[in-house]
């Protein structure tokens, strides 16, 4: 079904106010694309928020497109404008178009998008006994493999995030703005700074919140960042140094929370955030996010060369390594370790590599990890068959292995 003008200007709409979930809460389409009617508007809005953001990555062509072609542009057009929240010039720049291109190629990106809304809202009035006949059918390999790789992201149900790049890419937004109010914007972040476990776009939303606040009420000096890192959690300090001013609220705005949102979006991710206050003005914001300690990838494999190979594509993804040359070891290491997921070889002389794949995936201690096979043998069907998460044949490249991890990691 073809969307409707109307739909697709309501879209547009919609995205250009992303991260305004107050103007979600009343907006159209909140109630036509969440799920359940009957959730309050702020549940609503925060829902169709995500829906968004959610149809902007499925406009991802993938690897294997080209370039430059029109699919690739229109996903990262979205991306840079809405995702990543930058200006039309710069976003113009970014892709080497004009702002007249710029203007057209969102448009169509925006009716892909509403296409992409149209064609999930049909899935979802699908009969359900559709779906059961299609649950009892012998899957293929590539169906199969999807469905283990979506019962591993629920099992693990949070998001990783590199608060060190986040803090970055903020930053960057904000220079501008700070440049003309004749602000520094200065870090200082420890260097072992953890990963998180919060998602990436809403901690984004929260630093540039904050963080253009206190920009916007220092006269002049230096906006700081800060870390520390505290058991099981990162302490990021945000503090202005200068003359902050401070301007009387409209009569309208004095019973409103200007951090209101910015609360809500800490609260829903685990965050603690507090403001920082001195005689009466708002200095500073203390935040207090859940850290993750290093994901842990135990690899088996006989093979001295293979170990090593996998433990540097590992630590260069801050992945910390644990390995076992025998069935043996890879089952007591599963067990006491605990591991984000295992990568075991299937072809080790003088053991059974199908047994070592049963045991992981059938014992209560090790049937919720993830198990990414990696091997020489064409056998993916059976491996996806017998419970392997994922597949991947070898020679395998960094490349994707880091892309079966990742995916592991995506809610």
């Amino acid at each position: 079904m073809q969307p409707s003008e109307e739909f697709v200007a309501q879209l547009a709409e919609a995205y250009e106010h992303l991260y305004d979930v107050v103007y979600l809460r009343t907006h159209p389409l909140a109630s036509v694309l969440c799920s359940d009617p009957l959730i309050s508007p702020k549940q609503k809005a925060w829902e169709l928020h995500q829906v968004l953001l959610d149809v902007v990555e499925d406009l991802d062509p993938g690897a294997s497109a080209p370039p430059f072609s029109r699919e690739w542009r229109r996903h990262r057009l979205m991306v840079l404008r809405y995702s990543d929240g930058l200006d039309p010039q710069t976003v113009a720049d970014r892709l080497a178009i004009s702002r007249r291109t710029y203007y057209r190629e969102l448009q169509e990106a925006v009716a892909a998008a509403a296409s992409l809304l149209m064609d999930r809202l049909d899935r979802d009035h699908t009969a359900p006994q559709q779906a059961d006949q299609e649950r009892q059918e012998q899957l293929p390999s590539d169906r199969l493999e999807l469905l283990r790789l979506e019962a591993a992201r629920l099992a693990r149900a949070k998001r990783y995030t590199q608060l060190a790049e986040v803090i970055e890419s903020a930053t960057q937004l904000l220079q501008e703005l700070a440049r003309k109010r004749g602000i520094q914007i200065s870090a200082a972040l420890g260097g072992d700074l953890a990963t998180v476990a919060a998602d990436r776009n809403t901690i984004r939303q929260i630093l540039l919140g904050t963080l253009s606040y206190l920009i916007q009420h220092l006269e002049a000096g230096q906006v700081r960042i800060r870390s520390q890192t505290e058991d099981k959690a990162v302490l990021l300090i945000l503090e202005a140094h200068g003359i902050m001013t401070h301007s009387e609220p409209t009569a309208e705005a004095k019973d409103e929370d200007p951090f209101s949102v910015l609360n809500e979006l800490a609260r829903l991710q685990r965050i603690q955030m507090e403001q920082v206050i001195v005689d009466r003005v708002v200095t500073g914001f203390r935040l207090v996010l859940p850290s993750v300690p290093p994901r842990t990838v135990l690899v088996v494999d006989d093979n001295d060369d293979a170990l090593q190979l996998f433990k540097r594509y590992l630590s260069q993804h801050t992945y910390a390594v644990i390995t076992a040359r025998t069935r043996a070891e890879a089952i007591a290491r599963a067990r006491a370790s605990q591991p984000f997921a295992i990568t075991p070889d299937l072809m080790m002389p003088d053991q059974d590599g199908w047994d070592v794949l049963q045991t992981l995936t059938n014992q209560p201690q090790t049937q919720h990890i993830p198990v990414i096979v990696c091997t020489v043998l064409s056998v993916k069907e059976l491996a996806l068959s017998l419970g392997a998460t994922s597949f991947l044949e070898k020679p395998v490249s960094e490349q994707a292995l880091i892309s079966a991890l990742t995916s592991l990691e995506e809610a």
